[in-house]
């Protein structure tokens, strides 16, 4: 019901790419979430023919598909990982709201968001399970832990938001919460946290709003 990726994938078939989508669910837990990837990105090089895939994954897509190469074995199909803007040392700032908020304000907030993707396709969103996969707490060893695979060339790719206001809601909102734990983000994760694998790129605009979370994907 929305352009994700904007014009991106529009741009790699230009330039003589076949793109395939991840098609799993959008909020659930990162072993989840990997499994899903596993049977797609098996399906898709039987599927083709083309032994081996670059994946572009953005945000919590790409522990995903780090855990579905370092956990479960998928890295004989992959030629290379690009992730973008993902939280690979998680974020001080979901710790926080998940330790002080309140069990039944996080129910309802989970709920609501819950309901919100079945209608918009997922079978069994998980809020919660996502969420708590998103922390600091969560994240860091699990960072530490799955290595950079053998025979897959690792990049990653970040942004940062330089005013709240040019951030669309709710990043405009987040933005300043996200600055006290976590430092420069981009309305959602801090900078010190997308950097992994053997390149990082750091993308900037030269304007003054900067780049946020939805922007580096031309999300709209």
């Amino acid at each position: 019901f929305f352009n994700y990726w904007g014009r991106i994938p529009k741009e790699l078939e230009q330039n003589g790419a076949v793109i395939y989508y991840g098609k799993h669910e959008s909020a659930a837990s990162i072993a989840d979430s990997a499994d899903e990837l596993c049977h797609r990105i098996r399906r898709i090089v039987e599927k083709s023919g083309c032994e081996k895939l670059n994946i572009i994954a953005h945000s919590k897509g790409g522990l995903d598909c780090r855990y579905a190469i370092d956990r479960l074995g998928i890295g004989d199909c992959v030629a290379s990982l690009t992730t973008v803007n993902t939280p690979h040392r998680g974020c001080e700032f979901a710790d926080y709201l998940l330790n002080k908020i309140s069990p039944k304000i996080k129910n309802k907030v989970a709920d609501t968001y819950n309901r919100a993707l079945k209608r918009l396709g997922d079978e069994n969103p998980d809020f919660l399970a996502a969420v708590g996969n998103l922390t600091a707490s969560y994240c860091e060893p699990l960072d530490r832990e799955m290595k950079t695979p053998d025979g897959v060339f690792c990049q990653s790719i970040g942004s940062v938001l330089k005013k709240s206001k040019s951030g669309k809601f709710p990043l405009n909102f987040s933005y300043h919460l996200v600055k006290y734990f976590d430092g420069k983000n981009d309305g959602l994760v801090g900078e010190q946290s997308f950097s992994w694998g053997e390149k990082y790129t750091l993308v900037t605009n030269g304007k003054k709003q900067g780049v946020s979370h939805g922007d580096i994907i031309d999300l709209y």
